[in-house]
């Protein structure tokens, strides 16, 4: 067992089987989105590599050129246009994975208080509502001025000018279009190395003008918007729930060299523990590009929170704390339909 999971059990304590399956659910979604995101180039390169493949062993031509180029402009609006789809259905995964954390306890202590002025409904739809800021907040958010629809923008053009480029060493060196069309999909399935090997004219003509991995800059924009999408949901859900004193940030065992995670994860900068913010005081998360440290709630203990809750519910008077997030978060909350 890592030992960041370990660190994640003891602090989610009474709630680590809700602990382990949003962080499982956050694993799984990356994995699954690198796996989509990858699939999306090689079939867009495979288009290419096919209209090549019909001119035979004959060297690119002009006119073979201009088609390829309006290909490759179709191109990238189809890549935009995926890449927008992908990161919207992963954004709004990552976040639910987050919410459904601190979702998980609230409903479960309410149950077993049995509060009389609290309804399950009404705790899901205060998630719900975090859940959607929290993906409003990704979608907002701007990075050395661009927002994401721009940095996705960016990264289909981007595309299209490597392909054009490798495309048109192929045309200044003689090379035929099948043989072009093949060393196409294997850059794009083993990146640059295989083109080192097996084209090493090429990328000394090049001079690194081609990324390792063509997909690379596309999956690490996906990695990092997911990881903020899961931060700021969890952030989000943590103002919102009863039972949550602050979020917690541990350090990745993956981790190469010390950065400011190392910091943020190893200090105790409130008193609160190790890692441990008030959630008005929390840092931006993720804390750089790639970035695998884990975030969560820190709550109550179960049978503690249960019990604060009858006592609320008997005297309102006699948790201060509960009664201003009663009326100051649960109350004045709208129920979202048509979820």
């Amino acid at each position: 067992m890592s030992k960041e999971i370990d660190e994640l059990k003891k602090i989610a304590g009474g709630y680590k089987i809700w602990a382990l399956q949003a962080r499982k659910k956050y694993i799984d979604l990356r994995l699954n989105n690198e796996t989509e995101i990858r699939n999306l180039y090689i079939r867009l390169i495979n288009e290419i590599s096919e209209k090549l493949k019909q001119e035979g062993t004959s060297q690119i031509r002009q006119k073979q050129l201009g088609i390829l180029a309006e290909i490759l402009i179709e191109q990238q609006n189809k890549l935009e246009g995926q890449l927008v789809i992908i990161l919207k259905k992963y954004i709004k995964a990552n976040a639910e994975a987050a919410t459904g954390y601190a979702k998980s306890i609230d409903i479960s202590a309410v149950r077993k208080a049995n509060v009389s002025k609290l309804t399950i409904s009404k705790v899901t739809d205060l998630h719900y509502q975090a859940n959607l800021r929290a993906i409003e907040t990704c979608w907002a958010r701007s990075e050395k001025g661009l927002y994401l629809s721009d940095r996705i923008w960016s990264k289909a053009k981007k595309y299209r000018k490597e392909i054009n480029e490798i495309i048109q060493d192929a045309v200044a060196e003689g090379q035929d279009c099948v043989k072009t069309a093949k060393m196409l999909e294997k850059y794009v399935k083993t990146g640059s190395e295989t083109l080192a090997k097996d084209y090493p004219g090429m990328m000394k003509r090049m001079k690194g003008r081609v990324p390792d991995d063509l997909c690379y800059e596309a999956l690490r924009l996906a990695r990092t918007e997911m990881t903020v999408a899961y931060g700021e949901a969890t952030i989000q859900s943590a103002m919102v729930s009863p039972s949550c004193n602050a979020v917690k940030f541990i350090l990745s065992g993956s981790h190469p060299h010390y950065d400011k995670c190392d910091h943020i994860c190893g200090v105790d900068t409130y008193g609160l523990g190790i890692g441990v913010y008030p959630v008005d005081k929390a840092p931006s998360y993720p804390f750089h590009p790639n970035c695998l440290c884990i975030t969560l709630t820190v709550n109550e203990d179960p049978e503690d929170f249960v019990d604060k809750l009858k006592r609320w519910d008997r005297n309102p008077g006699s948790e201060p704390g509960l009664e201003s997030w009663y009326q100051n978060i649960y109350k004045k909350s709208s129920m979202y339909i048509n979820k």
